[in-house]
């Protein structure tokens, strides 16, 4: 008698927190919603940083940041089109990789794809270099060459990766998960 006495009331206690905790969760709005990205793509906003924003390392005042904003949307519309296709073509390169046709057609069909992916970053970096002569020719002469540091810091940083053997993306590519690092010649 006093083990089942025991038993309905650690399971009346169960149910009692459960519930409770689902009230909890479905009356509380309190908890605020994470930003979004001011686009359409309505993606999260990454976590600022510990190292100010590039608007801030320039000192941007505020009509030069409002022609910066402009031209990073604009930017981004014109290269969203491009990423999908790159994506797309990614995907096909995927599928054929593991289709059933002999090895000579799969290489020839990947060879043919990589070609188009290679003219897809083409315009994809034709459309960000134009982007970054627009922002640059909103900047004052003091702005650009605290901009050219900047971008030749990133460079370096980046270069300093590569040496090391880290990817900068290891989401992107078929060999990302099991990405060795390649000697430097």
């Amino acid at each position: 008698m006093k083990k089942q006495l025991i038993i309905a009331g650690i399971a009346a206690a169960m149910m009692l927190s459960t519930s409770m905790t689902f009230a909890n969760t479905a009356t509380d709005n309190t908890t605020p919603k994470k930003p979004t990205c001011n686009c359409k793509c309505n993606k999260q906003k990454p976590p600022k940083m510990a190292r100010p924003s590039l608007d801030e390392q320039l000192q941007l005042t505020e009509e030069q940041k409002a022609k910066a904003h402009e031209i990073r949307m604009k930017g981004h519309e014109q290269i969203k089109p491009v990423i999908e296709k790159m994506k797309a073509k990614h995907q096909e390169i995927k599928e054929v990789a593991k289709s059933t046709l002999s090895q000579d057609k799969k290489d020839k069909k990947i060879a043919e794809l990589k070609k188009e992916m290679k003219a897809l970053k083409q315009e994809a970096r034709k459309i960000r270099t134009e982007n970054t002569k627009e922002f640059e020719a909103i900047l004052t002469p003091e702005q650009k060459a605290k901009f050219e540091k900047i971008k030749k810091d990133a460079r370096a940083k980046h270069k300093a990766m590569m040496k090391k053997g880290k990817r900068p993306n290891k989401e992107f590519g078929p060999q990302a998960q099991n990405a060795q690092p390649t000697p430097q010649k």
